[in-house]
C-alpha cells in the first residue's frame, strides 16, 4: 500500500508542476505546447529540466531564477504538494484504480480553477471539461449514469435560476462547475457539498469583514469554495452515504 500512494505521490508532484503551466498561461491566452519548454515570466528564460524538478529545484534555486534572480511565487511548490498530497488522498479513498484516476482529474481540476479564479475571477473551461468527463467515467464506474445525469441536469438549472433571479449574483463558470459535478455526487453528495462550499465561504468572509480588510462590496470568488466542497464530499461520499441512510 505504502508503494502505491508514494508513487501516487510523486506523480502528483509532476502534473503540479504541468498545473502551474496552465495555471499561469490558460487565463492570459498563452498556448500550453508553444513555447513547449517552461520560461522564466520574468526574463522569458528557458528553464532547464534539472531546475524544473518539483519542488527540489524551488529549493535548490532558493526560490529565484537562475538567469534573473526574478523571486519565483512561493505559488509554484504549493502547487505541487498539494497536487501531490491529492493525488494520494485519491488513491486511500478509492475502491479501484480506474475511480482513483478519476478522482484524481477532479483534484487536478479543482486546484487549476481555484488558483485561476483567485488571480482572474474566472473558471476555465478545461476545468469544466474534465470534471465532465472523469465523472461521466466514474458515473459508468459505479453504476450511477442516470442518476448523476439527472443530478448533474437539475443542480445546473437550479444554480442558473438563482443566478437569473439574483441578476448575476454567481458566476457562470460556478453554475458550470457544480452542473457537471453532478456525476460524481449524486442527489445527497451534491447538497452536503453545497453545504461545505457556503459555510466554509462564509467563514473565509466573515473574519475578514469584521476586521475590516473587506468591504460588503469586495468581490469573493465562489470557485474554490464550491470546488473543494465537491472534492472533499466525493472522498467522504461513501461514510455520507452511511450517515444518510442512502
Amino acid at each position: 500500500m505504502w508503494y502505491r500512494l508514494s508513487i501516487a505521490f510523486i506523480i502528483g508532484l509532476i502534473f503540479g508542476s504541468f498545473l502551474n503551466v496552465l495555471i499561469y498561461r490558460l487565463p492570459r491566452r498563452i498556448s500550453i505546447i508553444n513555447p513547449s519548454r517552461s520560461f522564466c515570466p520574468n526574463c522569458k528564460a528557458e528553464i532547464k529540466w534539472y531546475d524544473n524538478i518539483p519542488v527540489l529545484s524551488y529549493i535548490l534555486l532558493s526560490g529565484k531564477c537562475r538567469v534573473c534572480g526574478w523571486k519565483i511565487p512561493i505559488r509554484y511548490p504549493i502547487v505541487e504538494l498539494l497536487t501531490g498530497l491529492c493525488f494520494l488522498l485519491s488513491f486511500s479513498f478509492s475502491n479501484s484504480t480506474i475511480e482513483a484516476l478519476t478522482f484524481s482529474a477532479l483534484a487536478f481540476s479543482v486546484i487549476l480553477l481555484t488558483f485561476v479564479d483567485l488571480e482572474f475571477m474566472m473558471i476555465p473551461d478545461t476545468s469544466v471539461v474534465l470534471i465532465l468527463v472523469s465523472g461521466i467515467i466514474y458515473s459508468l464506474i459505479n453504476g450511477s449514469l442516470l442518476v448523476n445525469l439527472i443530478t448533474s441536469i437539475t443542480t445546473f438549472s437550479i444554480l442558473l435560476l438563482v443566478r437569473k433571479l439574483s441578476k448575476n449574483g454567481i458566476g457562470f463558470g460556478d453554475v458550470k462547475l457544480f452542473g457537471v459535478s453532478g456525476f460524481f455526487l449524486g442527489p445527497i453528495g451534491s447538497i452536503v457539498a453545497m453545504m461545505i462550499a457556503s459555510l466554509s465561504g462564509i467563514i473565509f468572509v466573515i473574519v475578514p469583514l469584521f476586521m475590516k480588510k473587506i468591504g460588503l462590496k469586495t468581490k469573493i470568488p465562489f470557485g474554490p469554495f464550491l470546488g473543494w466542497g465537491i472534492f472533499v464530499t466525493v472522498l467522504l461520499k461513501p461514510l455520507i452515504i452511511r450517515l444518510f441512510g442512502f
